[in-house]
């Protein structure tokens, strides 16, 4: 509104927005503007969450009803996010706040004049995600991860075909952690195009010691459908190859993941 009509019709929409919602509130709410076009309601002794959506409702229909000002008729929508206090945890008044605020934003994502309720569960399981992420790359950082790799056997000869290169977490306290402990946690995450890369990288390592030895078998490794998406994915694998000049690069197989999924197929086939 201020980049098409100025700051002063701007000013002019919020006042007659502001006294809109002031009507439609009871006694005892308060409204109070946080900045710009975001305001902040304080809705007391809501019984239910029924009862808080229809006064809602009315708030978002407020906004929506068209302002005449001058010879502009303007509209526009408002997009709701919703936390509720008491909760099971204490919560501060700024937390409060920054949970409204997380509830406006996937509001915000679904549409225009949407409204969007704050999920605790949500919030802890999206929070507890952040925390393992960040565990898992300082894993990577302190090299606590290790390969394993499982042979592919003749059964009737008894030779060694290849080897499977398996991932796995050396961590300080609980061990030796096989892949569906941490992999679930990076899914999705570009997390997973780095730590696919380190994979990569370390049976390439193993693969040139071994054929130091006299071994030279392929090795498979595992890779992620986002890695394999990844605009750079095949300048990077040619980067990694180009380290061992030895090694040829049909000796190194890609299987993607069973659990992973292409989002962009096309780009992919190209």
């Amino acid at each position: 509104m201020n980049e098409h009509h100025g700051r002063n019709t701007g000013d002019d929409l919020l006042t007659a927005i502001t006294h809109r919602l002031n009507a439609v509130l009871r006694e005892g709410d308060t409204l109070a503007r946080a900045g710009g076009d975001e305001f902040v309601v304080v809705l007391l002794e809501i019984a239910n969450i029924e009862q808080s959506l229809a006064l809602i409702g009315r708030l978002r229909d407020a906004v929506a009803e068209p302002v005449q000002l001058g010879d502009l008729m303007l509209q526009v929508s408002a997009s709701i996010g919703i936390t509720f206090y008491p909760q099971s945890e204490d919560v501060e008044p700024d937390q409060l706040l920054r949970q409204a605020d997380q509830a406006m934003y996937f509001a915000k994502l679904v549409g225009r004049s949407r409204y969007h309720i704050f999920d605790p569960m949500l919030d802890r399981s999206m929070r507890g995600r952040h925390e393992d992420l960040q565990r898992i790359r300082q894993a990577m950082q302190a090299h606590e991860f290790e390969l394993y790799f499982q042979p592919r056997v003749n059964m009737c000869t008894g030779t060694v075909l290849s080897v499977e290169a398996l991932i796995r977490w050396r961590h300080p306290e609980l061990g030796l952690l096989l892949p569906n402990h941490f992999l679930p946690v990076v899914e999705g995450n570009l997390l997973v195009v780095e730590l696919g890369e380190w994979v990569i990288s370390n049976a390439l390592d193993h693969m040139k010691r071994w054929r130091e030895e006299g071994l030279d078998i392929p090795v498979s490794v595992n890779v992620d459908a986002l890695q394999l998406q990844e605009p750079q994915f095949v300048e990077r694998l040619k980067e990694l190859l180009a380290r061992h000049p030895d090694i040829q690069p049909s000796k190194l197989e890609l299987e993607v993941l069973e659990s992973s999924a292409f989002q962009d197929v096309p780009r992919f086939q190209r």
